[in-house]
């Protein structure tokens, strides 16, 4: 039998039970506008997500509430939900006691398979089974070899360097200080960078060289070179101007790489061996995927919801191990919906 744990001089909750209390809230947190029109009651309509988490199926073939709860979704603001995670977000902060920011940006796709089309629904680059995907740009906290899922956000056409920026602002809120912030390719932008700089905040962005002055730097590097690069952009009217320097890191762990970045290395690989801190963000991907609930809607709100509980999951899940103790994700997932199982069946 697992034990309770002393924590910071406090005898601390077993852990999924907390974490059952804080997805109920979190559903009180996100439908709250709705008032008495919600009829489901929010311990089983937290029973029944966790229970398709646990399975990756789609919540219409497994509950009877999915329509009503579609319904709630599709009625609600985006800011309640991003403000429901938030809440839970700044919770798991204060429990692992992280004061200074480490981030990771990148954008997740989800496939989808319908026909009609929204500005959220991106068309694909590359031939797949599928023609469209939804878009979300993620944000993670780098923490002792961990990435603590802090927020994202659904993509539009046009819109993701303006909501890279919005996630920039929503983390100074979150933290005193960030550290560095990384970004994969597709993050390369004059407007972006000239945020950063303004900022102050220490950047690396991975930039892929398929042509003009990138390319030639990339052929003509034989160990490391830097160059101050000046970027143009426009936006009401005004011209901006912003610098960054290029720097270029050849043959590191077999491959060449360029970056944009405002930080000072003493070597190539020291580039390339931060950079690659932001890799442990496809293992979170893996993670979450295995809490992951499907959805045929093409409304990119009920997309959101889903997705957003997966995270919350994942976060939960982490803060577990860092206070409580070590459980596979499945396993932990498996245990909240236990918990909740006996919940309901108080109720009923």
């Amino acid at each position: 039998m697992l034990e309770k744990k002393q924590i910071g001089g406090k005898l601390g909750l077993f852990y999924p039970k907390q974490t059952m209390k804080q997805a109920i809230k979190f559903l009180q947190k996100t439908f709250y506008s709705l008032e008495s029109r919600t009829t489901i009651s929010f311990v089983l309509l937290s029973y029944h997500l966790t229970k398709v988490a646990k399975c990756n199926s789609y919540m219409e073939t497994f509950s009877s509430q999915s329509d009503t709860l579609h319904k709630w979704i599709k009625q609600i603001y985006e800011e309640d939900l991003k403000r429901a995670f938030e809440l839970q977000v700044r919770k798991a902060i204060r429990s692992l006691n992280v004061r200074y920011a480490e981030l990771a940006f990148d954008i997740t796709k989800e496939p989808f398979y319908g026909k009609s089309r929204n500005l959220y629904t991106i068309n694909c680059e590359q031939k797949k089974p599928y023609k469209a995907e939804f878009h979300y740009i993620t944000c993670c906290l780098i923490n002792k070899g961990k990435q603590i899922p802090l927020m994202a956000l659904p993509v539009s056409y046009g819109e993701q360097i303006k909501l890279t920026i919005d996630l920039l602002r929503y983390c100074q809120t979150l933290f005193p200080k960030i550290r560095f912030a990384l970004f994969d390719r597709g993050f390369y932008s004059a407007e972006l960078i000239d945020y950063l700089e303004a900022k102050k905040i220490k950047y690396q962005i991975f930039i892929p060289a398929k042509r003009g002055i990138l390319k030639e730097l990339k052929q003509n590097t034989t160990y490391i070179s830097f160059y101050n690069h000046t970027l143009l952009y426009s936006k009401a009217k005004t011209k901006w101007k912003p610098k960054t320097t290029i720097v270029t890191c050849k043959q590191i762990f077999g491959y060449d790489w360029l970056f944009a970045t405002n930080i000072a290395r003493d070597s190539p690989k020291d580039y390339v061996t931060l950079y690659k801190r932001r890799w442990q963000i496809e293992t979170n991907y893996r993670v979450e995927d295995e809490a992951k609930i499907k959805s045929k809607s093409s409304n990119y709100m009920v997309r959101y919801f889903y997705f957003l509980i997966s995270l919350l999951f994942h976060l939960f899940w982490i803060v577990n191990k860092a206070i409580k103790y070590y459980v596979q994700f499945k396993r932990f997932i498996d245990i909240v919906e236990n918990k909740l199982s006996y919940k309901v069946g108080k109720r009923i």
